[in-house]
């Protein structure tokens, strides 16, 4: 009988660390779309029809929040969380299609090394 006190202690220790673990996943995901929606221009927002940058900034954050006074596993804590990843899932590839392209500003030559020095095939200097 002391075997399965033994295993249920254990197994007690383990869930409370896999619930510690999900809400610090809760928190972690409400944070990512917190800075996500920071660092994105509000215009990006309307231009994809997606409500206003002020609107997700206080969902985020209220889902943050949330998470962290009541926990991931309450009811109101679950709304949080899927509140973040809805901003996650539907708001952020919605915002990366008007993101600035970048360009590389270097032209790279095929089979040519960066210790390697010389001309390009476009070098119009004389005696080529």
């Amino acid at each position: 009988m002391d075997i399965l006190v033994v295993i249920a202690h254990y197994l007690a220790i383990t869930v409370s660390w896999i619930w510690r673990l999900a809400q610090l996943a809760a928190v972690g995901l409400g944070v990512w779309a917190l800075i996500d929606t920071l660092t994105h221009d509000s215009s990006h927002f309307i231009a994809a029809g997606k409500r206003t940058k002020g609107f997700w900034i206080g969902v985020n954050a209220a889902g943050i929040a949330v998470v962290l006074f009541m926990g991931a596993a309450s009811m109101l804590g679950l709304l949080g969380v899927v509140a973040n990843a809805v901003y996650l899932a539907d708001v952020r590839p919605a915002l990366r299609y008007y993101s600035p392209v970048r360009v590389r500003s270097t032209i790279r030559f095929p089979g040519r090394g960066k210790d390697q020095g010389g001309r390009g095939p476009r070098d119009w200097s004389p005696g080529r």
